[in-house]
């Protein structure tokens, strides 16, 4: 990481969060010796470490293979012929080796990127939208505004849980996008028939609502968060991670996505100039106004279909 134009190494080992313990090992073989001493450990404190055992179809102690770039591996398929199979402790139990694992109500992937934390988000909220369809969303009963803050408190809650730290595709961007104009779209009674048929725009299914789009309900998360980190101590790990990087060779070929390259995104979102941002992000107040204050000015400008109108009753 840079400190005052100074360079300085440091280390991350493990992550607690209450009862929630995250351990970095850099192959199998450390995983198979420390398992059962970090095991030991936890007992001689009076917890527990949950083993899977025959029979058992939960299990909370999972291992995450983390893969390098498909192009360092002559065989991206296999990772080269690794083993992939459950880690064996010396109780007979064992702990699984997973492609994803759930940490802090995130989805951390085998591949590192946001894709598969951004699927479960949409489902998530996808079941949260089909519990809520009949009683709130699609019916005539509830106001125009109830149906606003329905979506915005539970359903669009849900939906970019986690986005902060997201390095989205363009493909994952629009199924987020999609998604948002479908919630939209079933608060105003109208289907993708009407969309042709009249030739609804999304933009003015949006307005009849008051929301924003997702983009700029994911940039701003994005900032908010960003800012907070800047504000951190230097001592912090996230403050740290925030303007480091890792001193290896740069494999070949495009890398993927990052998150240096999504804060980027929404910095040139919201106008905001790259040089010079961590400085005002250090006065809170100030930074509000550029995060909150996205805008949208195409949305003033639509005019709401007389057929959108009427079937939203507005």
């Amino acid at each position: 990481m840079t400190c005052g134009g100074e360079e300085l190494e440091f280390e991350m080992s493990d992550s607690e969060y209450a009862d929630d313990t995250g351990l970095l090992f850099c192959d199998r073989r450390s995983v198979e010796r420390m398992a059962p001493q970090v095991n030991a450990h936890f007992a001689r404190w009076g917890m527990q470490v949950h083993e899977k055992a025959p029979g058992d179809k939960k299990v909370k102690a999972l291992v995450l293979f983390c893969a390098a770039p498909p192009m360092s591996y002559l065989d991206p398929h296999t990772y080269d012929n690794a083993n992939l199979t459950d880690i064996r402790l010396p109780s007979g139990n064992v702990i699984p080796v997973v492609d994803g694992v759930k940490y802090l109500g995130s989805v951390i992937s085998r591949d590192g990127t946001g894709a598969v934390d951004a699927d479960a988000s949409i489902g998530a909220a996808t079941k949260a939208l089909g519990s809520l369809s009949k009683l709130a969303f699609r019916s005539d009963g509830v106001s125009v505004a109830a149906k606003r803050e329905a979506h915005v408190a539970i359903v669009l809650a849900i939906l970019i849980y986690g986005s902060e730290s997201w390095c989205l595709t363009a493909e994952m961007w629009g199924r987020l996008r999609g998604f948002h104009h479908q919630c939209a779209r079933a608060m105003c009674g109208v289907s993708m028939w009407h969309t042709r048929e009249y030739r609804i725009s999304t933009v003015g299914v949006l307005k009849v609502h008051n929301l924003r789009s997702i983009e700029t309900h994911i940039r701003r998360r994005q900032l908010q968060w960003a800012g907070h980190v800047a504000r951190m101590p230097l001592t912090r790990l996230p403050r740290m991670f925030l303007t480091s990087w890792c001193g290896h060779p740069r494999p070949q070929r495009r890398p993927d996505f990052t998150y240096g390259e999504s804060l980027a995104a929404a910095l040139e979102y919201a106008g905001i100039e790259q040089d010079g941002w961590m400085a005002a992000a250090q006065d809170r107040a100030g930074w509000k106004q550029p995060a909150n204050g996205m805008q949208e000015p195409e949305v003033g400008l639509i005019e709401v279909h007389a057929v959108l109108k009427r079937r939203a009753r507005v």
